[in-house]
C-alpha cells in the first residue's frame, strides 16, 4: 500500500464505508469508495456479529481497491455510539517564571489528563482546548510565551475497551491493520465544517442508522459531544409498523417518500406502498408517511436541542447548527431543526477534497472522508513538530501495542 494513499474506514450501524485518499501536494483526492450492508453485524454503533460485519469490511474494502486501483492493507476506523463518553478537564503546573517550552506543553496536557477511568475504558483523544498563562485564557499556541503558571483545558474522549477490541479484531480478520481510531463526529466535523463556524461555534448533529451523535466545536475546539441511542433505524421502524411494510420496503418509501411536515407539497399525492406476505399493494396519502415521519425526527431534534442547552451552548453557537448523515436527507430536516433549535441550519455535505467529489458528495461519507482529513491533519501536525509519528486516536504510546497484541492472541 502506498505511503500516499489514506483509507478510511466507516464502520456505522447500518452500512460499512470504505474511502480511499491520496496525498498530492500535500492535499487529499478521493480515488476510491467501496459500500457494504452491514447485514445485522452492528446494533446502534456496536459489534454484535463479529463475521456478519468482517464480511461487509471485506466486501467494502474490495469494492474501494477496485476502483482505487490498489491493494488497502491498513485503514483509520471511526468510533462511536454509546460506547464513547466525552469530558472536559483541566490541569496546571508551574513554569518558574521563564518562556513556555514544548516540554512544558506536554506536561501540561499529561496533569489534565491524570485524572482516574474506569478500566473497562480506555482514552481514545485528549483534545486540547484552550492554554491559560498567568490568567490570561484563550491562548493556543503558548511556546515562547513568559509566564510562571501554565494551565490547560481539554476535551478527553473515551471508549468501552471490549468495543475498541471488537472493532480492531474485526479489522484484522479481514486482513486489515487498525492504523488509527477517532472519534466519528470528530471526523465528520473535519469533513462539514468550516474553520470559521468551527471558531465561532456550531453544534454538528450527525444522523446516522443507530445513534445520532451531536459534537458542539467552539474556538477551533470540540468542546461537548453526546450520543443519543435513536436514528434513522428508528424512523424506519415506524414506518414499518404504521403503514404497515417490511423493513426493506420502508427504508425505500422513507428515502424516495420521506419528508417532514412542515415541507410537505400535497398532503393527498398517492404513494404505493407494497403489501406483506403476498398481500396487494395499497395506496395511502403521502401525509400519512410524512406524519410518521415528522413525529419521530420532531423527537430526536427536541432531544438534542435540550442536550445543547444542558451543556450551556444555546447562545455562543453563532454559526448555527450543521446536520450531516445518510438520515439528514430526509426532506425537510434541516428547515425543521432551525425553527425546534433556533439557529441557522445547514445540511453537510464532504468538502476539502479532490478527485471523485461527484461520488462522495453525499452526508452519508462524512465521516468515511473526515477520518482521511483527520488522519492527513494529524500527520502533518506530527512532522511539524519533528516528532515520530504516532497513530491519530492513540493517547499513550503503550495502547496500540497493547491492543493490537491482544487481537492477535484471541485471533
Amino acid at each position: 500500500m502506498p505511503q500516499d494513499l489514506i483509507v478510511g474506514l466507516d464502520i456505522g450501524t447500518t452500512k460499512i464505508s470504505a474511502v480511499v485518499g491520496e496525498v498530492r501536494d500535500g492535499q487529499v483526492e478521493i480515488v476510491g469508495v467501496g459500500n457494504a450492508s452491514t447485514a445485522g453485524g452492528m446494533r446502534k454503533g456496536v459489534v454484535v456479529n463479529i463475521e456478519n460485519t468482517v464480511r461487509s469490511i471485506r466486501k467494502a474494502i474490495e469494492e474501494a481497491e477496485t476502483m482505487a486501483g490498489c491493494e488497502i492493507r491498513s485503514v483509520y476506523a471511526g468510533v462511536g455510539g454509546g460506547q464513547t463518553k466525552g469530558f472536559n478537564s483541566h490541569g496546571i503546573i508551574a513554569i518558574k517564571d521563564r518562556e513556555v517550552t514544548q516540554a512544558d506543553v506536554e506536561r501540561v496536557i499529561d496533569a489534565a489528563r491524570t485524572i482516574a477511568i474506569p478500566s473497562d475504558r480506555e482514552v481514545i483523544h485528549t483534545l486540547v482546548q484552550d492554554f491559560i498563562i498567568d490568567g490570561q485564557d484563550g491562548i493556543k499556541d503558548p511556546i515562547g510565551i513568559h509566564g510562571v503558571r501554565l494551565e490547560c483545558k481539554v476535551h478527553i474522549v473515551t471508549g468501552a475497551v471490549t468495543a475498541l477490541n471488537n472493532i480492531i479484531k474485526c479489522a484484522n480478520r479481514a486482513s486489515l491493520e487498525v492504523s488509527g481510531i477517532a472519534l466519528q463526529s470528530l471526523a465528520s466535523g473535519e469533513a462539514v465544517l468550516t474553520e470559521e463556524e468551527k471558531e465561532l461555534g456550531v453544534a454538528l448533529v450527525d444522523f446516522g442508522g443507530g445513534t445520532t451523535d451531536l459534537a458542539i466545536f467552539s474556538e477551533n475546539a470540540l468542546r461537548h459531544n453526546f450520543v443519543l441511542p435513536v436514528g434513522g433505524n428508528n424512523l424506519t421502524n415506524d414506518i414499518a409498523i404504521g403503514l404497515p411494510s417490511s423493513l426493506q420496503n420502508a427504508e425505500q418509501l422513507k428515502r424516495s417518500f420521506g419528508c417532514c411536515l412542515n415541507l410537505l407539497p400535497d398532503p393527498q399525492e398517492p404513494v404505493e406502498v407494497p403489501g406483506l406476505g403476498g398481500r396487494k399493494a395499497r395506496s395511502v396519502p403521502r401525509g400519512r408517511l410524512s406524519e410518521i415521519v415528522h413525529m419521530r425526527v420532531a423527537e430526536i431534534l427536541n432531544y438534542v436541542a435540550k442536550e445543547i442547552n444542558r451543556a450551556g451552548f444555546a447562545n455562543p453557537l453563532i454559526s448555527g447548527a450543521v446536520l450531516t448523515g445518510g438520515t439528514s436527507l430526509v426532506e425537510g430536516l434541516p428547515e425543521l431543526a432551525e425553527e425546534i433549535f433556533n439557529l441557522p441550519t445547514r445540511r453537510g455535505y464532504p468538502m476539502g477534497v479532490g478527485g471523485l467529489v461527484d461520488v462522495i458528495h453525499d452526508p452519508s461519507y462524512a465521516t468515511g472522508v473526515g477520518l482521511i482529513l483527520y488522519a492527513h491533519r494529524t500527520q502533518q501536525a506530527h512532522r511539524r513538530r519533528g516528532r515520530a509519528t504516532r497513530q491519530p486516536g492513540s493517547s499513550k504510546p503503550g495502547f496500540w501495542a497493547r491492543l493490537k497484541n491482544w487481537v492477535r492472541e484471541v485471533v
